[in-house]
């Protein structure tokens, strides 16, 4: 139901979020280093924002399990004494409001460009947000060693780095008609499948919280692949920031809570096999400035798709091929899912 009613949102707020760009000025002006030839309308990220948040307002009307999940509460214990209560209703908050600073930033970013710093500062501080309300890396469990705990401290940088790491990998990514909003409904379908996967374990924690990733995993999917309709070449908007950014947080934010609940170390890899391409792309494309004395931030046209499209190859062939791929990992995630007990 979450899916079907994102898609359905989709249909709706992509073309509100195309009328807003043009009525406030929120447009992708050409120039040389761009593959546009017309000025773009770049809101379309608060489409995509809109109807994955409606879809959680129709599950939560027409569910009433969505709001029993919801409910849930769990103990934290440490040293066996109880020092706090772990609430799926303050996660699902804490999620989106997270979401909320990385439209709000990426809106006034695609409309007035913010400098490097503020742009990152801001995005720390919506990982930050999540982190309050209980969405952060507690640990990792270690073969032999069982669930090994993170100090506070370690918890919080490793949260923050895994959450920045989405957001920037969808980010970078996005420069293609339709690239990164079908590398993000794949990836997301793919969170979903492995979270339906893993949600009979027998923790009732992570049984609970695969739950509310999967919903969530579901709606992204959903909002993603409703956006490509508008958004597949030729494109009639583009996601800009504010769908990237909020995409790439929400990936982020449900691995935590979902994917990476399972008994084994390889759940670390499962959630970065899905977007491996946007992910070695960025890596890529941040050794390159660094060698060339380039600002790490700084866009040009070095990336895995602007080559291709130098050796005469099309968007929709780009954009396909890459699918391929990253539907292939997902494949491979599954597997690693599945047969996670036996490696």
């Amino acid at each position: 139901m979450s899916f079907c009613a994102a898609l359905a949102g989709a249909a709706f707020f992509t073309p509100v979020s195309i009328w807003l760009s043009e009525r406030f000025g929120a447009m992708d002006q050409p120039d040389p280093r761009k593959i546009h030839s017309k000025p773009m309308p770049r809101w379309g990220g608060f489409g995509v924002f809109a109807s994955a948040l409606a879809a959680m307002f129709v599950l939560l009307w027409l569910e009433p399990r969505f709001g029993q999940l919801l409910s849930f509460r769990h103990k934290v214990l440490e040293n066996g004494e109880i020092v706090g209560l772990l609430s799926l209703k303050q996660q699902f908050a804490g999620i989106w409001a997270g979401a909320l600073v990385c439209l709000f930033l990426g809106m006034w970013d695609d409309r007035r460009p913010l400098s490097p710093f503020p742009k990152l500062l801001i995005q720390i501080i919506a990982a930050y947000v999540a982190m309050v309300y209980g969405v952060r890396m507690a640990g990792v469990a270690l073969p032999g060693l069982g669930f090994v705990q993170f100090p506070i401290f370690l918890s919080q940088i490793v949260t923050l780095l895994w959450i920045l790491g989405f957001m920037n990998a969808v980010n970078l990514v996005d420069g293609l008609d339709g690239l990164a909003a079908g590398i993000v409904a794949i990836a997301a379908g793919t969170f979903l499948v492995v979270c339906a996967l893993q949600g009979e374990t027998r923790v009732i924690l992570y049984s609970k919280q695969l739950k509310l990733a999967a919903v969530l995993s579901a709606a992204v999917c959903g909002a993603a692949a409703g956006f490509l309709l508008y958004n597949f070449h030729p494109a009639r908007v583009f996601m800009g920031d504010s769908g990237a950014l909020f995409m790439g947080f929400m990936l982020g934010a449900i691995s935590i809570i979902g994917t990476l609940k399972t008994s084994a170390v390889i759940a670390l890899i499962i959630p970065v096999l899905v977007v491996a391409l946007p992910v070695l792309d960025v890596a890529f494309a941040l050794f390159r400035r660094f060698r060339a004395g380039q600002g790490l931030m700084q866009a040009d046209r070095g990336h895995f798709h602007h080559r291709l499209l130098a050796q005469g190859w099309s968007q929709r062939e780009i954009v396909l091929l890459v699918y391929c791929i990253t539907l292939v990992l997902s494949l491979f995630t599954i597997l690693l899912t599945i047969y996670k007990g036996r490696i």
